[in-house]
């Protein structure tokens, strides 16, 4: 047989492929271009699961002494070449990950062997604009990674996670980049392209976007027109309530009430959510204005003990006649935990609200006394 020549293939004890060459480059000279080239073979045939466990093994550990070496572009070579494999020990793409962004970008957008926790602590570590973005184009980045990402109020980063459909996105954080990129069309637009927004995001988008971008979301979300006015009708009490929390005199309270009336927004679910909140003045002042009676004798006629007065106020008020035995089990519940001391902001005075509210009713069903005890709950938060 003729002798094998130093170009040709030979067996290295690991499967590996490598020439004579290549081994003796190896051996003696070391330069960055053997280590490159030796380099794309051993982690080529180990990425497509070429080699048996043994060798794979054996590549691991030559893996581990390549991360050692100065030339960046011996370890960008291993970098590119085992970014996808699913099979290389975690602590090799850690320390690749956290390499020069030449080593590591490739692999902080492609490893699937990283964890949500290995990403958020390198996200952490870093103030890397580029490695938060290799982050965002992953295949997947759960709502925890790309809220830690969203955190960061990086443009660029939140555009890069709304193009990724494959980018869970949690719902307050997309409210949050409404309230701060609302002015930012290309962004907004992003956004809007996104599949399957909540119904809640979309309401919000329709207050801020162009009037062209609004009718394309529109067109995509054909929801019925009464869901997203329910929505909305929601938002605004939620808001009000918060304006009732804050108020804290008669004329504050009496300027809101007359505003809400002048917009027709003094519904019966906002007065009675006030008064689950324990707010009599709100109360008191929003039944006086709709009876156009005085709030002093509003006041007396809603704390009589004989309930005539507060039946009469309630039905002069307008107040829906089917929910009157539920309110007034709610405003006997109300007054007697006032008299006791108990402070309205706690989550544990709505629970005693629909705890003593369950009580009352216990002996003889009340109607729609659910819908109050909704109200409470909503009224809580």
């Amino acid at each position: 047989m003729p002798a094998q020549t130093h170009t040709e293939t030979a067996s290295t004890g690991y499967g590996f492929a490598l020439s004579q060459k290549e081994v003796l480059g190896l051996l003696e000279d070391k330069t960055p271009a053997t280590l490159v080239s030796v380099t794309g073979k051993i982690a080529g045939a180990y990425s497509k699961s070429k080699l048996k466990t043994q060798d794979s093994l054996a590549a691991e550990q030559v893996f581990r002494l390549l991360l050692r070496e100065t030339e960046t572009n011996v370890r960008q070579t291993l970098a590119e070449h085992i970014k996808t494999s699913i099979t290389v020990p975690r602590d090799i793409l850690m320390r690749l990950a956290q390499d020069v962004a030449e080593v590591s970008l490739p692999v902080l957008q492609y490893s699937e062997v990283l964890t949500d926790k290995d990403l958020l602590d390198l996200i952490g570590n870093t103030q890397d604009v580029n490695r938060y973005l290799a982050i965002s184009k992953r295949v997947v980045v759960s709502e925890a990674v790309s809220g830690r990402l969203l955190d960061k109020i990086i443009p660029e980063v939140t555009t890069s996670l709304l193009h990724n459909n494959g980018a869970d996105i949690s719902e307050p954080h997309m409210l949050s980049i409404i309230a701060e990129h609302s002015d930012n069309s290309a962004l907004m637009k992003t956004l809007s392209n996104r599949p399957h927004l909540p119904v809640n995001i979309v309401e919000k988008m329709l207050h801020v976007v162009s009037g062209h971008m609004s009718e394309t979301l529109k067109q995509k979300y054909p929801l019925p027109s009464k869901d997203i006015e329910l929505e909305i009708d929601k938002t605004r009490e939620s808001e009000t309530l918060k304006l009732i929390r804050m108020s804290d005199s008669l004329e504050d309270i009496d300027k809101l009430v007359n505003q809400l009336i002048a917009f027709n927004r003094l519904t019966p679910s906002l007065i009675l959510s006030g008064l689950c909140q324990g707010n009599f003045l709100f109360f008191e002042t929003s039944l006086a204005r709709l009876s156009n009676i005085p709030v002093a004798n509003a006041r007396t006629l809603i704390k009589d003990k004989g309930d005539l007065g507060f039946r009469a106020i309630y039905n002069k008020s307008g107040l829906p006649e089917s929910l009157f035995p539920a309110v007034r089990v709610l405003l006997k519940v109300i007054h007697k935990l006032d008299e006791k001391g108990e402070k309205p902001t706690s989550t544990r005075y709505a629970n005693r609200v629909i705890e003593d509210i369950l009580q009352q009713s216990a002996s003889q069903p009340i109607d729609n006394l659910s819908y109050i005890v909704a109200l409470v709950r909503r009224a809580a938060h």
